[in-house]
């Protein structure tokens, strides 16, 4: 056992005058256990730490400073089992200074060969973390990963890449992440390629880059033998087709493709083949549309455009009656913090200035366009953007000196 953690426990002991017998007693420890961890016989794990620390009433954590000796073996490398609970435990419970004093002397070491078990640890270690849904706290791990594996083309690293992409795939540095993890595709085992271009393009999609979603989309469709992600890969192309002005043709055969994969794809099929007829024009099938989507758990997805296809159509009552009808959900939506409802909610915006616009109601319906392109401008969701321009410039006439002002602000390279 460590001498400066032996020096302070048995401080402890002598203060509470306590043998180690009740020690044992008292933390829950056999007696023959702690006895071998006294006399160096048995290490100390990170479970009895905290049971001894436990049982002097002290804060779980108080001895983690000095346990970072316990995870190396006698020889000075790195214990795989003790390492990997201390980082797993500091990491989760915050302990980041602690944390950070393993990973130091984990970087320290000189040999290329121990160097690379040990960051293989702190990816084992990122991975528990991750697949336990403590996502920020890999973060930093992987990055650890990243940053100072010696083989540069391992599969730690191209997986790390793909994890961290996952992670920050919606934020400002997204792109930036999502090349890398392209970068690295090829250094993936087959599993982790499928699960980067599946996310790849579903993030694609949330920000309609419609290139970017078939060019992936078909890229998945080639090496995928997963069911579920064949049929994402075609009903992706499906959505990217319908933007970019694709056949009728083309875009059903599809949806008949993924609707035979199984029972789900083709429920999901009923819906996305009358979202296509309505996006390509056939605005009459989204009564149709509607009905099926009324009774679904996700009926908040297809409220922004059926209240712009109504609109389109005039039926300016009616949509009014959408937005009555859906009100719960309107509002869910807006004060979600899920990105994909969030988007859902640009667009509700937008179909409700286009609504507020046809009724007359002018200032009203320009001034919700402009924030809604204010609000996605500096995003990457340039359609919207430019949506919302062209429907301002439609209702120009009646912009007020004060909503000009804010449209040509909007203008503005610097705004």
């Amino acid at each position: 056992m460590d001498g400066m953690l032996l020096h302070v426990i048995t401080i402890l002991l002598d203060e509470r005058k306590w043998s180690k017998k009740k020690l044992s007693v008292q933390s829950g420890i056999h007696y023959s256990d702690i006895s071998r961890i006294f006399n160096n016989k048995k290490p100390l794990s990170l479970q009895s730490l905290d049971l001894i620390t436990e049982a002097f009433g002290l804060p779980r954590g108080t001895f983690y400073a000095k346990y970072i000796p316990f995870c190396f073996n006698e020889k000075g490398h790195l214990d795989k089992r003790r390492s990997v609970a201390f980082l797993y435990r500091c990491a989760v419970n915050g302990y980041k200074k602690e944390m950070n004093d393993l990973l130091d002397m984990i970087l320290e070491e000189a040999s290329k060969n121990i160097r690379t078990k040990n960051i293989q640890n702190v990816f084992l270690v990122a991975e528990q973390l991750f697949l336990a849904g403590h996502e920020n706290e890999a973060l930093a791990l992987y990055e650890t990963v990243i940053n100072h594996m010696p083989e540069r083309l391992s599969e730690e690293v191209a997986i790390s890449h793909y994890r961290i992409f996952y992670m920050i795939r919606l934020t400002e540095n997204g792109q930036i992440a999502m090349i890398r993890a392209l970068e690295y595709l090829g250094y993936m085992p087959d599993e982790f390629q499928e699960l980067t271009l599946l996310w790849i393009t579903a993030t694609s999609y949330l920000i309609k880059q419609w290139d970017d979603v078939l060019h992936y989309a078909k890229r998945l469709e080639k090496i995928t033998q997963n069911e579920d992600h064949q049929g994402r890969a075609l009903m992706y192309q499906c959505f990217a087709l319908t933007r970019k002005g694709g056949s009728i043709e083309e875009i059903l055969e599809l949806i008949r493709r993924y609707e035979k994969i199984n029972d789900y794809y083709a429920e999901l099929a009923v819906g996305n083949r009358l979202v296509a007829l309505i996006d390509l024009g056939e605005l009459a099938y989204v009564d149709e549309y509607l009905e099926w989507l009324r009774d679904r758990e996700d009926v908040y997805a297809g409220i922004p455009r059926i209240l712009e296809t109504l609109v389109k159509q005039g039926r300016l009552n009616e949509a009014e009656n959408v937005i009555k009808e859906f009100t719960e959900e309107i509002t869910e939506m807006a004060s979600s913090s899920n990105f994909f409802k969030q988007q859902l909610y640009v667009d509700y915006c937008y179909a409700h200035a286009f609504f507020q616009c046809e009724k007359g109601r002018y200032s009203e319906g320009l001034l919700e366009f402009i924030k809604v392109a204010k609000k996605v401008k500096n995003s990457r969701i340039h359609e919207k953007f430019t949506q919302c321009l062209l429907k301002i410039w439609q209702y120009r006439m009646f912009l007020t000196p004060e909503l000009e002002a804010k449209y040509l602000q909007l203008l503005s390279i610097n705004e």
